[in-house]
């Protein structure tokens, strides 16, 4: 059984990677929708060989649909996702507009897929975000064999989590810089380029950006509670694609350096490194598996572990949490029926 899709934003950088992995993983549609914001568009996206024709989005009635994927900015998903869901079309939304709602399932398909069944009774189902995505898949591993206690993870994000208008600024104001000129940061409250800043995002109180907020939340519905808490530390570095994060790790159960390890190794998802140099440029940019390198133990108690996590924010954190999303829900749909 296939779904009738819809795709507003397919030429928005994440929506293009969406389609590149639909088509690499012969994901299969019984129709597809582009939607642009644009009427009169005469152009078509193809898919498994086969073209569909793009469609206005205020002229499209989603009840055509059976599921609409919202690769776009929260100001549109606030405008149509009632629309949408109203004409009994599932949606799953890329947007962050539904951030911190606790009504709605945050979904990693590889760790929490029994949340999509939520999501045929709200019509609404949220992929989770790409920092969410690092921390809850390089933390799985270690808590099915031995138990999370607390975790302290700092993530140095790349400026793709900040959609167009974060590669565009960095792009701008490296040209910009290395002619004399000023940097022109636009949609951030420092330069950019050749930089490094404090925090992503507005601080709260206590100190806590809504980022760190965002990430710590989603990392936890996913994971599940962890005792002694999550502290999440988010960082701007002027990287193009590929998110960092540095994990410290206080297991509940003492183990070995080797044995964490392994874990790592038999995990699907992971590509361990040991202790090769790695960085986001040269080997986490199109690579479908989170790397993991420079794994240490802490102390005697074989108990504290650090380690360091990369991976591709824009395809692995996005593009194949919605597509992965998408299958899970197009299974789900094959059992209700």
């Amino acid at each position: 059984m296939a779904l009738k899709i819809a795709i507003y934003g397919y030429d928005s950088d994440v929506g293009k990677l969406v389609i590149e992995t639909m088509q690499n993983t012969h994901f299969e549609v019984e129709e597809l929708f582009p939607l642009s914001p644009l009427s009169g568009e005469f152009d078509a996206v193809t898919l498994n060989g086969r073209n569909y024709m793009i469609s206005s989005v205020d002229d499209f009635d989603f009840s055509k649909a059976d599921l609409a994927l919202f690769l776009t900015t929260k100001d549109e998903s606030e405008r149509l996702i009632p629309e949408a869901r109203g004409s009994g079309c599932i949606v799953i939304d890329n947007s962050g507009l539904f951030s911190g709602d606790q009504k709605i399932p945050v979904i990693l398909p590889e760790l929490n897929p029994f949340e999509a069944d939520y999501a045929f009774d709200t019509k609404l189902a949220v992929p989770a975000c790409s920092s969410a995505s690092l921390i809850a898949l390089a933390l799985s591993p270690l808590d099915d064999e031995f138990g999370i206690e607390r975790s302290s993870v700092t993530v140095l994000q790349s400026v793709s989590e900040q959609g167009r208008n974060g590669t565009e600024t960095l792009a701008h104001e490296t040209v910009r810089l290395l002619n004399g000129l000023d940097g022109e940061h636009y949609g951030f409250d420092a330069q950019v380029a050749f930089n490094v800043l404090s925090h992503v995002g507005s601080l709260g109180d206590d100190g806590v950006s809504n980022d760190e907020r965002r990430i710590a939340e989603e990392t936890v519905r996913i994971l599940g509670k962890i005792q002694g808490g999550l502290d999440v530390t988010a960082m701007q570095v002027p990287v193009f694609y590929g998110h960092t994060a540095v994990v410290h790790v206080d297991l509940k159960n003492g183990t070995t350096l080797d044995a964490v390890k392994d874990a790592f190794k038999a995990c699907s998802w992971i590509k361990f490194c040991n202790n090769d140099l790695i960085s986001p440029v040269e080997n986490a940019v199109n690579e479908s598996q989170l790397l993991i390198t420079r794994v240490k133990a802490h102390g005697r108690s074989g108990k504290s572990f650090s380690f360091i996590a990369m991976m591709d924010n824009a395809r692995r954190g996005e593009a194949m949490n919605v597509v992965g999303l998408a299958a899970l829900l197009t299974e789900k749909a094959k059992e209700r029926s």
